[in-house]
Protein backbone atom coordinates (compact mmCIF):
# COMPACT_ATOMS: atom_id res chain seq x y z
CA UNK A 1 0.00 0.00 0.00
CA UNK A 2 1.52 3.19 -0.98
CA UNK A 3 -0.01 6.98 -0.73
CA UNK A 4 1.73 9.94 -2.68
CA UNK A 5 2.11 13.20 -1.58
CA UNK A 6 -0.68 14.23 -3.52
CA UNK A 7 -2.58 11.54 -2.09
CA UNK A 8 -2.98 12.49 1.42
CA UNK A 9 -5.86 14.17 3.36
CA UNK A 10 -5.20 17.31 4.56
CA UNK A 11 -7.08 19.23 7.85
CA UNK A 12 -6.50 23.08 9.44
CA UNK A 13 -7.46 23.26 13.44
CA UNK A 14 -5.39 25.62 15.60
CA UNK A 15 -3.10 27.57 13.36
CA UNK A 16 -1.14 23.73 11.59
CA UNK A 17 -1.94 22.23 8.26
CA UNK A 18 -1.56 18.69 8.76
CA UNK A 19 -1.53 16.05 5.97
CA UNK A 20 -2.23 12.18 6.58
CA UNK A 21 -2.81 8.88 5.63
CA UNK A 22 -3.98 6.09 7.46
CA UNK A 23 -2.35 2.69 6.63
CA UNK A 24 -3.57 -0.22 8.54
CA UNK A 25 -2.24 0.13 12.31
CA UNK A 26 -0.64 3.20 11.74
CA UNK A 27 -1.40 6.88 10.70
CA UNK A 28 2.19 8.67 8.32
CA UNK A 29 1.14 12.91 9.29
CA UNK A 30 2.90 15.77 7.99
CA UNK A 31 2.62 18.51 10.21
CA UNK A 32 3.58 22.28 8.68
CA UNK A 33 4.47 25.13 11.31
CA UNK A 34 3.85 28.68 9.99
CA UNK A 35 5.89 31.34 9.29
CA UNK A 36 5.79 32.46 12.88
CA UNK A 37 6.36 28.96 14.36
CA UNK A 38 4.61 27.22 17.22
CA UNK A 39 3.28 30.39 19.06
CA UNK A 40 -0.57 29.83 19.93
CA UNK A 41 -0.63 26.43 18.74
CA UNK A 42 -0.76 22.69 20.49
CA UNK A 43 2.69 21.98 20.01
CA UNK A 44 4.05 24.36 22.65
CA UNK A 45 1.10 21.98 25.09
CA UNK A 46 2.91 20.53 28.14
CA UNK A 47 2.54 16.43 26.94
CA UNK A 48 3.99 13.16 28.20
CA UNK A 49 3.11 11.26 25.42
CA UNK A 50 5.30 9.39 22.61
CA UNK A 51 6.59 10.25 19.63
CA UNK A 52 8.45 9.76 16.30
CA UNK A 53 8.93 11.91 13.75
CA UNK A 54 11.03 12.89 11.01
CA UNK A 55 12.06 16.74 10.59
CA UNK A 56 11.88 17.54 6.81
CA UNK A 57 12.20 21.21 7.21
CA UNK A 58 13.33 23.70 9.61
CA UNK A 59 14.28 23.27 12.80
CA UNK A 60 12.86 22.30 16.29
CA UNK A 61 13.22 22.47 20.21
CA UNK A 62 12.15 19.72 22.30
CA UNK A 63 12.47 21.25 26.10
CA UNK A 64 11.55 18.16 29.11
CA UNK A 65 14.37 16.77 31.34
CA UNK A 66 16.72 17.69 28.55
CA UNK A 67 16.51 20.27 26.29
CA UNK A 68 17.55 19.74 22.46
CA UNK A 69 17.58 21.24 18.91
CA UNK A 70 16.51 18.85 15.90
CA UNK A 71 17.65 20.11 12.36
CA UNK A 72 16.87 19.10 9.05
CA UNK A 73 17.12 15.70 8.04
CA UNK A 74 17.04 14.17 11.80
CA UNK A 75 14.86 11.20 13.05
CA UNK A 76 13.69 11.57 16.27
CA UNK A 77 12.06 9.58 19.61
CA UNK A 78 11.14 10.73 22.67
CA UNK A 79 9.79 8.19 25.45
CA UNK A 80 6.10 8.52 26.91
CA UNK A 81 5.71 9.61 30.82
CA UNK A 82 6.64 12.00 33.34
CA UNK A 83 8.61 14.18 33.06
CA UNK A 84 6.50 16.10 30.30
CA UNK A 85 7.75 17.76 27.51
CA UNK A 86 6.91 20.61 25.20
CA UNK A 87 8.01 21.79 22.07
CA UNK A 88 9.19 25.30 20.31
CA UNK A 89 10.07 27.02 16.99
CA UNK A 90 10.34 30.01 16.12
CA UNK A 91 9.83 29.71 12.81
CA UNK A 92 7.82 27.35 10.08
CA UNK A 93 9.01 23.95 9.94
CA UNK A 94 7.56 20.91 8.52
CA UNK A 95 7.80 17.46 10.65
CA UNK A 96 6.65 13.98 9.40
CA UNK A 97 6.13 11.00 11.79
CA UNK A 98 4.63 7.65 11.75
CA UNK A 99 2.26 6.69 15.26
CA UNK A 100 0.22 3.58 15.81
CA UNK A 101 -3.31 3.65 15.81
CA UNK A 102 -4.62 1.84 18.87
CA UNK A 103 -8.17 2.54 18.39
CA UNK A 104 -10.33 3.47 15.20
CA UNK A 105 -10.09 6.59 13.63
CA UNK A 106 -13.51 8.65 12.68
CA UNK A 107 -12.05 10.97 9.67
CA UNK A 108 -15.17 11.54 7.93
CA UNK A 109 -15.48 14.87 7.17
CA UNK A 110 -18.86 15.71 9.33
CA UNK A 111 -16.69 13.88 12.41
CA UNK A 112 -13.59 16.49 11.83
CA UNK A 113 -15.76 19.25 11.41
CA UNK A 114 -17.90 18.73 14.75
CA UNK A 115 -14.61 18.87 16.46
CA UNK A 116 -13.71 22.00 14.95
CA UNK A 117 -11.14 20.83 12.44
CA UNK A 118 -11.45 22.67 8.93
CA UNK A 119 -10.91 19.82 5.95
CA UNK A 120 -9.21 21.28 3.39
CA UNK A 121 -9.89 20.32 -0.26
CA UNK A 122 -7.30 22.32 -2.43
CA UNK A 123 -3.44 22.40 -1.18
CA UNK A 124 -0.11 23.05 -2.75
CA UNK A 125 1.82 19.97 -2.90
CA UNK A 126 3.82 19.27 0.78
CA UNK A 127 7.53 19.42 0.81
CA UNK A 128 9.26 16.59 0.34
CA UNK A 129 12.15 14.96 2.40
CA UNK A 130 15.50 15.28 1.98
CA UNK A 131 17.66 12.72 0.42
CA UNK A 132 18.81 11.25 3.79
CA UNK A 133 18.10 11.14 7.66
CA UNK A 134 20.91 11.34 9.89
CA UNK A 135 21.16 8.60 12.43
CA UNK A 136 23.67 9.11 15.57
CA UNK A 137 23.79 8.18 19.03
CA UNK A 138 25.54 4.84 20.59
CA UNK A 139 22.16 3.02 20.00
CA UNK A 140 22.66 2.81 16.43
CA UNK A 141 23.19 -0.56 14.72
CA UNK A 142 24.81 -0.23 11.10
CA UNK A 143 24.92 -2.83 8.40
CA UNK A 144 25.43 -4.03 5.05
CA UNK A 145 24.28 -6.86 3.11
CA UNK A 146 25.73 -6.45 -0.58
CA UNK A 147 24.66 -3.09 -2.03
CA UNK A 148 22.14 -2.47 0.70
CA UNK A 149 23.45 -0.12 3.21
CA UNK A 150 20.94 0.10 6.48
CA UNK A 151 21.16 2.03 10.19
CA UNK A 152 19.40 1.06 12.42
CA UNK A 153 17.80 2.03 16.01
CA UNK A 154 15.37 1.14 18.64
CA UNK A 155 12.44 3.80 19.26
CA UNK A 156 10.17 2.82 21.69
CA UNK A 157 7.87 -0.38 19.88
CA UNK A 158 9.44 0.13 16.91
CA UNK A 159 12.86 -0.75 15.02
CA UNK A 160 13.63 2.71 13.29
CA UNK A 161 15.39 1.78 10.02
CA UNK A 162 17.68 4.09 7.31
CA UNK A 163 18.46 2.14 4.38
CA UNK A 164 20.13 2.99 1.43
CA UNK A 165 20.12 0.40 -1.77
CA UNK A 166 22.52 0.42 -4.41
CA UNK A 167 22.00 0.08 -8.11
CA UNK A 168 20.49 -3.40 -9.23
CA UNK A 169 19.61 -4.20 -5.23
CA UNK A 170 16.83 -6.49 -3.60
CA UNK A 171 16.12 -8.54 -6.93
CA UNK A 172 17.48 -11.80 -5.34
CA UNK A 173 16.72 -11.54 -1.74
CA UNK A 174 13.70 -13.51 -0.39
CA UNK A 175 10.42 -12.59 0.83
CA UNK A 176 9.79 -10.62 3.80
CA UNK A 177 6.83 -11.51 5.83
CA UNK A 178 7.31 -8.41 8.61
CA UNK A 179 5.01 -5.98 8.23
CA UNK A 180 6.73 -2.11 7.77
CA UNK A 181 5.12 1.48 7.72
CA UNK A 182 8.36 3.67 5.66
CA UNK A 183 8.68 6.87 3.73
CA UNK A 184 11.09 6.77 0.26
CA UNK A 185 13.27 9.89 0.50
CA UNK A 186 15.47 9.77 -2.59
CA UNK A 187 15.36 7.50 -5.78
CA UNK A 188 12.50 5.57 -7.51
CA UNK A 189 12.58 1.59 -5.91
CA UNK A 190 9.35 -1.79 -7.03
CA UNK A 191 7.83 -2.87 -3.79
CA UNK A 192 6.79 -6.53 -4.89
CA UNK A 193 4.60 -8.75 -4.11
CA UNK A 194 4.97 -12.67 -3.53
CA UNK A 195 1.26 -12.80 -5.15
CA UNK A 196 2.42 -10.96 -8.37
CA UNK A 197 1.42 -7.61 -7.51
CA UNK A 198 3.81 -4.75 -7.62
CA UNK A 199 4.01 -0.91 -6.83
CA UNK A 200 6.22 1.65 -8.00
CA UNK A 201 7.52 4.14 -5.49
CA UNK A 202 8.81 7.59 -5.60
CA UNK A 203 10.65 10.31 -3.20
CA UNK A 204 7.51 11.57 -0.73
CA UNK A 205 5.14 8.01 -0.91
CA UNK A 206 4.37 6.92 2.37
CA UNK A 207 3.94 3.02 2.26
CA UNK A 208 2.65 0.20 4.33
CA UNK A 209 3.92 -3.55 4.15
CA UNK A 210 0.91 -5.90 6.45
CA UNK A 211 2.33 -9.09 7.60
CA UNK A 212 2.86 -11.62 5.38
CA UNK A 213 2.23 -14.42 3.87
CA UNK A 214 2.02 -12.89 1.07
CA UNK A 215 5.67 -11.57 1.67
CA UNK A 216 7.36 -8.42 -0.16
CA UNK A 217 10.35 -7.45 -1.50
CA UNK A 218 12.11 -4.22 -2.39
CA UNK A 219 13.53 -3.88 -5.74
CA UNK A 220 15.67 -1.08 -6.70
CA UNK A 221 17.34 -0.54 -10.47
CA UNK A 222 19.82 2.40 -9.79
CA UNK A 223 19.87 4.01 -6.50
CA UNK A 224 17.45 4.39 -3.43
CA UNK A 225 16.98 5.74 0.16
CA UNK A 226 14.21 4.79 2.27
CA UNK A 227 13.12 4.83 6.44
CA UNK A 228 10.84 2.53 8.08
CA UNK A 229 9.63 1.31 11.00
CA UNK A 230 9.06 -2.76 11.77
CA UNK A 231 7.16 -3.64 14.84
CA UNK A 232 10.48 -5.11 16.85
CA UNK A 233 8.58 -8.29 18.38
CA UNK A 234 7.70 -9.27 14.85
CA UNK A 235 11.58 -8.35 13.74
CA UNK A 236 12.58 -11.28 16.62
CA UNK A 237 10.02 -13.86 16.01
CA UNK A 238 12.55 -16.51 14.27
CA UNK A 239 9.10 -17.76 12.67
CA UNK A 240 8.93 -14.75 9.98
CA UNK A 241 10.85 -14.25 7.27
CA UNK A 242 12.61 -11.63 7.19
CA UNK A 243 14.32 -9.65 4.46
CA UNK A 244 18.66 -9.75 4.91
CA UNK A 245 18.73 -5.91 5.26
CA UNK A 246 16.70 -6.60 8.35
CA UNK A 247 18.27 -9.94 9.67
CA UNK A 248 21.39 -7.49 9.44
CA UNK A 249 19.73 -5.21 12.36
CA UNK A 250 18.23 -7.96 14.53
CA UNK A 251 17.73 -6.44 17.72
CA UNK A 252 18.26 -9.71 19.64
CA UNK A 253 17.65 -9.01 23.57
CA UNK A 254 18.61 -5.75 23.36
CA UNK A 255 14.99 -4.19 24.58
CA UNK A 256 15.26 -6.38 27.69
CA UNK A 257 18.35 -5.33 28.57
CA UNK A 258 17.33 -1.58 28.66
CA UNK A 259 13.96 -2.37 30.80
CA UNK A 260 16.60 -3.83 33.38
CA UNK A 261 19.04 -1.14 33.57
CA UNK A 262 15.91 1.17 33.87
CA UNK A 263 15.39 4.51 31.30
CA UNK A 264 14.01 7.28 33.01
CA UNK A 265 10.33 7.61 31.34
CA UNK A 266 10.33 10.76 29.01
CA UNK A 267 14.04 10.82 28.12
CA UNK A 268 15.13 11.58 24.57
CA UNK A 269 17.00 8.29 22.77
CA UNK A 270 20.34 9.38 21.27
CA UNK A 271 19.32 9.69 18.06
CA UNK A 272 18.18 12.95 16.92
CA UNK A 273 14.96 13.34 18.68
CA UNK A 274 11.96 15.63 18.28
CA UNK A 275 8.37 16.04 18.63
CA UNK A 276 5.03 15.68 18.19
CA UNK A 277 0.98 15.69 19.05
CA UNK A 278 -2.62 14.27 17.71
CA UNK A 279 -2.33 13.64 14.14
CA UNK A 280 -6.33 13.78 13.74
CA UNK A 281 -7.76 15.21 17.07
CA UNK A 282 -5.44 18.34 17.58
CA UNK A 283 -3.11 18.00 14.16
CA UNK A 284 0.33 18.37 15.52
CA UNK A 285 3.45 15.67 15.01
CA UNK A 286 3.26 11.90 15.07
CA UNK A 287 2.25 10.36 18.67
CA UNK A 288 0.76 7.24 19.80
CA UNK A 289 -3.32 7.62 18.70
CA UNK A 290 -5.99 6.09 20.04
Amino acid sequence: MRVSPRELKAVRASGLMTRYAVLGDAVFVIVELPDEGTAGTPVEDACELEHWGLVLQGEIVLEGATTQTFGPASAFYVRPGAPAHRFHADRRAVIAGFAPVTEPLDDSPEALRARGIEVVRRVPAPVLPPPTMHVTGTRVRSASVGQIETQAAEMGAWLFTRTSFGPLSGYTDGWCDLPHWGLVLDGDLVLRWESGELELLGPGDAFHCPAGPPGHRIEVADAATIVDYTPIEAVDDGERRRAPRTIATRTGGRRSRRREQGRSPGAVEPIHDGAAGRPIEAPTFASRSG
